[in-house]
């Protein structure tokens, strides 16, 4: 699991934050490419879509190809799972021919009967309820998740700085919480997901109305304190988004691990995980929606230049910040 998370950390931070740097013109042309002494080109940034998608593409099939030719299948006894639904019916039947059913390799059940356990398994009581929580545990953070830094962009904070985060802050955070996590709960999914989900919903909301505060009102400022305290806030609201997002991640996939039935384990583990995905993604255009509906426009006037010219707006509200 711990390497599940690490890898999945390092693969979203490719996906979309490493791909938004190096296709932002201003970011590529001012840090990137004097970085790594490329040719200036202004205007553009380094990667355009269809270039980063085939690279990564070419990427997935290097990898996919060394792992085939490198890596070989360890063989594993087959066992049978004591939390398998299956193996629960089963044991009430004195039939010698569901014993060796229950025994089968997991290679040889067939998809069929992966289906037919997966159905089982949808039906236990606590499946259904860790799917209620992970369906709905993502709507009071949506704000912080995904808004944050959008506001933060409209309120003067550069695209530049947003790059600068990435490499800096969050991919480190994305790597090393999960193995301080995993060593400091150990067996202990629940309390360390649970502990990062109270701080998500308490100090990381905090942190990012300090931000916002300090972006909306240092922004222009240019003396040593008002620097000091933009970086801390910008900094330490990144980095706490990032530790809670990771260890929770890295909690769940624990946890998932350690539940699954060994029969149907890859198809279980893809289950759960897909519910999880579904409850991060469904919030997001919710809230969206809803801050465009509370979202009112201030309205705008021009002023005659015997008043001094120039556009005055009065009124409006931001659904997100006031």
């Amino acid at each position: 699991p711990v390497c599940n998370s690490i890898g999945q950390n390092i693969g979203f931070f490719l996906a979309f934050v490493g791909f938004l740097a190096l296709n932002d013109a201003e970011s590529s042309e001012n840090l990137w490419r004097p970085l790594l002494r490329l040719k200036s080109q202004p205007g553009r940034g380094i990667l355009s879509l269809g270039s980063f998608i085939k690279s990564m593409g070419c990427l997935m099939l290097a990898v996919t190809c060394i792992v085939a030719v490198f890596k070989s299948e360890m063989q594993v006894e087959p066992t049978t799972s004591s939390n398998s639904p299956t193996n629960n019916d089963k044991r009430k039947h004195t039939d010698p021919t569901d014993d060796e059913d229950a025994e089968i390799d997991a290679s040889q059940i067939g998809i069929r009967e992966t289906y037919k356990r997966l159905w089982a398994v949808c039906q236990l009581p606590a499946v259904r309820t860790l799917s209620l929580v992970l369906l709905t545990c993502r709507f009071p953070t949506v704000l912080s998740d995904r808004v944050k830094f959008l506001k933060a962009v409209e309120f003067g904070l550069s695209k530049q700085t947003t790059a600068l985060l990435a490499p800096t802050i969050i991919l480190p955070l994305g790597i090393l919480v999960p193995i301080i996590a995993t060593k400091i709960w150990k067996s202990q999914p629940l309390g360390q997901f649970m502990t990062a989900y109270k701080l998500r919903v308490t100090l990381v909301p905090l942190l990012d109305v300090l931000m916002l505060c300090a972006i909306r009102t240092l922004k222009s400022r240019s003396t040593i304190p008002a620097a000091t305290i933009f970086w801390m806030t910008v900094v330490a609201s990144t980095a706490m988004s990032s530790m809670v997002d990771s260890m929770q991640f890295n909690a769940q996939m624990v946890f998932f691990a350690q539940r699954v039935d060994p029969e149907i384990g890859g198809t279980y583990m893809t289950l759960l995980n897909t519910v999880a995905n579904l409850g991060s993604v469904m919030p997001q255009p919710l809230i969206m929606y809803l801050m465009g509906q509370l979202t009112v426009e201030p309205k705008c006037s021009i002023v005659d230049a015997s008043s001094g010219g120039g556009e005055v707006c009065d009124g409006g509200r931001d659904a997100y910040f006031p």
